[in-house]
Parts: structure tokens; sequence; C-alpha cells
């Protein structure tokens, strides 16, 4: 059996960067790993978020480990989003042993690859925006009850889920509006966070912050050209930059939907109907 351990960049929206691991992570492969995790973190501009798709790791040691705790730490200090993507067995329990399994942000299933999906058309895979959004998502699945339930942040995380769904729309009507009103219902989506985020604390105000943080590039952005005048550092984002926040948008209103019943059903209180 092929005990080598190959390191694929797989295509990835701008700003992001996506690694998938095959084989075994051990002593004799670390150096390929540590190779592969510093030319993906030596790219400038920084990317915005590097995924490790860990799916494909049939042995993983704790010399591979090390290699990716200090990635981890050289990403932070670069203000690079680090996480890894569906573990494989030998990755979980090792995760677990070390108890390094809180330290890494972690997603569930492996990254999106470009492709055919349902009704024939392409899959794109997560940007930035929408990568952060799923980690965040990630996030608050994997959290254990920690604390009693909020009935006021279970009615005020479903009334920001809503004005979310006001502001951006299904992808087919999305995508199909000019741009200046497209970064219009961004920027009303931010708001709506933003305004959420000023009126709570404790754990509801941790996740909406993290929440606008996500929607954060946003506000670098403008409609309009320049017309020789300061301004002030923004830029016109890309059509994928705007589907890529969209997206983000759509992943933010069903984290909130679920933490909307996870208190409600926590407080054994039941939602008002209308």
């Amino acid at each position: 059996m092929d005990t080598a351990l190959t390191v694929d960049r797989c295509p990835s929206p701008p700003g992001t960067v996506v690694l998938a691991l095959h084989g075994d992570a051990d002593r004799d492969t670390a150096p390929v790993l540590a190779r592969a995790l510093r030319r993906a973190l030596a790219v400038r501009p920084a990317p915005e978020a590097l995924v490790v798709d860990c799916s494909g790791l049939r042995l993983c040691t704790s010399s591979c480990l090390n290699h990716l705790l200090r990635a981890r730490s050289t990403a932070a200090e670069a203000g690079t989003v680090f996480c890894l993507a569906a573990p494989s067995p030998a990755l979980a329990r090792l995760l677990a042993v070390t108890e390094t399994d809180t330290v890494f942000d972690i997603l569930p299933a492996r990254p999106a690859r470009p492709g055919p999906a349902a009704g024939g058309t392409t899959a794109a895979p997560a940007g930035p925006a929408h990568a952060r959004a799923r980690l965040l998502a990630a996030q608050a699945e994997r959290r254990t009850a920690d604390g009693a339930p909020v009935p006021e942040a279970a009615a005020l995380f479903r009334a920001i889920a809503a004005r979310l769904a006001d502001a951006v729309g299904p992808a087919a009507e999305q995508e199909q509006l000019p741009g200046i009103e497209r970064l219009e219902r961004l920027r009303e989506a931010l708001a709506a966070l933003a305004l959420g985020l000023a009126r709570t604390h404790g754990r509801p105000a941790w996740i909406l912050a993290r929440a606008a943080d996500v929607l954060s590039p946003a506000l670098h952005w403008r409609a309009l050209t320049d017309d020789g005048t300061t301004t002030f550092g923004t830029v016109v984002p890309t059509p994928d930059d705007l589907t890529d926040a969209e997206r983000a948008v759509r992943a933010l209103h069903d984290v909130l939907t679920r933490e909307a019943a996870q208190h409600t059903a926590a407080a054994g209180i039941r939602p008002r109907s209308g």
C-alpha cells in the first residue's frame, strides 16, 4: 500500500486557498505537509482563508499535527482564517486525544468542488465570506450546552434572520439585480446584524459580532466608479465578490434560525406565531 502523502491545491475563489491531503501524514511525510502549508501562507497578498481538506488522510501522527498547529499560528498572525475540513477518522481521533479539537476551527464537510450540480448548474466552491459563514455555523453546532438559555435572544435571532432573508433573496433573483442594488442589500444585511449586536450581550452578542465580521468586506466596497476624487480606499466589488457575500448572508440566516430554535427549545417557550 502506498504510504506517501500528497497535497493538492484545489480550485477555489480568489482569496481562498484549499489544500487537499491524501495518504499518510507521519514523521517521514511531515516535511511534505510543512512545505505545502508554508507555500500556501507565503502567497501575497495573504489569503483570506486557508482550508485544509483532511478527508483523505489514512494516518496522522503528532509530527504532522504540530505542523498544522504552527500553520494555524502563522495564519492568525497574517489575519488568515485557518480551518480543517472533514477530518478523517484517524485525524479526528488524534485531535480528541490531544484535546486540540477545540483549538482548530473545523468544517464538518469537504469544501465544494467546481463541477456539475443538481439541475445541470455548476457548484461553486466557497469564497472567503461564505467560508467564514460556514465556519461560524460549524462552531455553533459543535458547542455544548454552556449556559442558561436566553429567551430574548431567540426573538432577536428570529428578527435578524427575517431581515437577512428580506435583504438577500434566492440566488437566481439576486444575481439579476444591478450591482448597486446588490451592494445596498448587503449593507442592509450588515446593518441588521450591527443593530442586533447593539441590543444584546454575552454569547448572543459574540455570535452576532462574528456574523457581522463575515460581511465586513462590504464596508470597503463602492458601487460608483472613481470620479477623480478620493475613494477612501474603497473598491468596486466583482460579481463573484457579491455572489460570495450573498451566499454568506444565506448561511448566516440559517445559523441564526438554528440558534433561535435552540434557545426556544432550551427555555421551553413557544415562539409567537405571525
